[in-house]
């Protein structure tokens, strides 16, 4: 029975031991109580902590500071260095949950004497937004991502946050820098203008703001186009393969992340887009960055259209005109369904019509499943839209993002032949023409 009795005692003080290291560990956490919250009550996140301070004498602080500066108070709007009663002495605030007692400090002039304990108050504005949202939202369910496009902020709330969306939509606002709009996908992209439905579940509802990629400042309206921040560096790599002089046909534009930076860097530059809002924003950027007309021009019509019509006659022109050191580009990041463009290339000259050198270099994006196997999925798109590519043609397959558990944006970038792009007729015409002049050829020398 005593047994029993000491490993029941034993058991009790595990429990107590570990409930109190949980205290304290909480103790500058929000409070347990604003779990589940759903409507906004600033009080509700009041709470007071007694914390252990250290005060010492002034001449101190600089040594001081080196040791406790990784056990201080590190919460935001409060100060945890403080002057003392006089004004020969200072305080530091110290966090419970890092400081245990003073001789693990091993400071020589710090005893038990130096130390107090006082409470203090701390509330809302002293955590940022990750630590309020994760004590307010239920544990299985936090919001794992937004996305920052100038002063909107942009969530894709799950189903189960939906009632949680007013504090989400407060707490990222209240902090986060120069936010003024919080807004919540509601619909995926699923029409001709690249643009989905949104609510706006806190802040302003004027959508327009700015925002720096590349080198170069583009102005939007979040209501009426697509911006995705996280292609940044897509958009940079390229960019990387360009140079001044070199051509670079968008034909899916946006408001210009290919065409304003390629344009700056000297490119000629033909940028389209279905989505005239797009293309309105595009011209404002343009001027904007101080693009020069006779280095961007926007065109506004459906992307195979422009293909077939303006990317088609201004190769044609500066087919002629390019050297073995101008690289032609054609970016198509449209990756629901630029896949189904590519075809617009075939046929789409004459032979003699372009030059054997230069020959367009093609970005495509697209989407590949991933739920079962990475390669297979590239594979079958491979061999249902790339079926006349060899291998050696492909420069690049570059995995750019994850866009859900088991989709993946992929970019493939590979070198056009002239033979994928010249009319099968012209090509026939050609290899005739050839077999006639190396008859001809023979035919003179068997003469002479």
């Amino acid at each position: 029975m005593n047994l029993i009795c000491r490993q029941s005692l034993r058991h009790y003080k595990k429990e107590k031991f570990i409930q109190s290291n949980i205290t304290i560990m909480n103790a500058l956490l929000p409070p347990d109580e604003v779990r589940g919250m759903t409507v906004f009550k600033i009080d509700k996140f009041t709470k007071p902590v007694t914390v252990p301070v250290l005060v010492i004498n002034k001449n101190y602080v600089e040594s001081a500071n080196k040791v406790l500066k990784n056990y201080i108070i590190k919460l935001n709007n409060f100060k945890p260095i403080r002057s003392g009663s006089n004004d020969s002495e200072c305080a530091f605030y110290l966090d419970p949950a890092k400081f245990s007692s003073c001789e693990d400090l091993n400071l020589t002039f710090v005893s038990a004497e130096n130390l107090k304990y006082v409470q203090i108050e701390v509330g809302y504005n002293n955590w940022n937004h990750d630590e309020i949202l994760k004590a307010v939202l239920p544990e299985k369910s936090m919001l794992s991502s937004y996305s920052a496009i100038g002063s909107i902020v942009h969530v894709n709330l799950k189903p189960e946050l939906l009632g949680y969306k007013d504090i989400i939509g407060r707490v990222l606002n209240d902090k986060l820098k120069g936010c003024k709009s919080v807004v919540n996908k509601i619909d995926s992209i699923n029409n001709v203008y690249r643009n989905f439905e949104y609510e706006i579940i806190y802040g302003s509802t004027d959508l327009k703001t700015t925002v720096k990629e590349n080198k170069c400042l583009f102005d939007l309206d979040f209501s009426e186009v697509y911006w995705n921040p996280r292609l940044c560096t897509e958009h940079e790599r390229i960019l990387n393969k360009l140079k001044s002089g070199d051509v670079l046909y968008d034909v899916f534009a946006g408001i210009g992340p290919f065409s304003v930076p390629a344009a700056k860097l000297g490119c000629i530059v033909l940028a389209n887009d279905l989505n005239p809002n797009s293309c309105k924003w595009l011209e404002i950027n343009k001027k904007k960055n101080r693009i020069k007309d006779e280095l961007l021009t926007i065109i506004n019509k459906d992307g195979s259209k422009f293909i077939q019509e303006d990317l088609r006659t201004h190769y044609i022109l500066w087919s002629k005109k390019i050297t073995s050191e101008t690289n032609v580009h054609v970016t198509m990041n449209l990756p629901a369904i630029a896949v189904d463009f590519v075809k617009h290339f075939s046929n789409l000259f004459e032979w003699e019509e372009i030059s054997d050198h230069s020959l367009p270099i093609l970005h495509v994006y697209t989407f590949v499943k991933t739920d079962n196997n990475y390669e297979e999925g590239l594979k079958s798109i491979m061999e249902e839209y790339f079926s006349n590519i060899k291998d050696d043609d492909i420069q690049e397959i570059i995995r750019v993002r994850n866009v859900a558990p088991n989709k993946e944006m992929v970019r493939i970038t590979f070198q056009m032949r002239k033979d994928m792009l010249c009319k099968s007729e012209s090509i026939k015409k050609r290899k005739l023409n050839e077999i006639k002049i190396e008859h001809d050829v023979k035919k003179s020398k068997d003469d002479s």
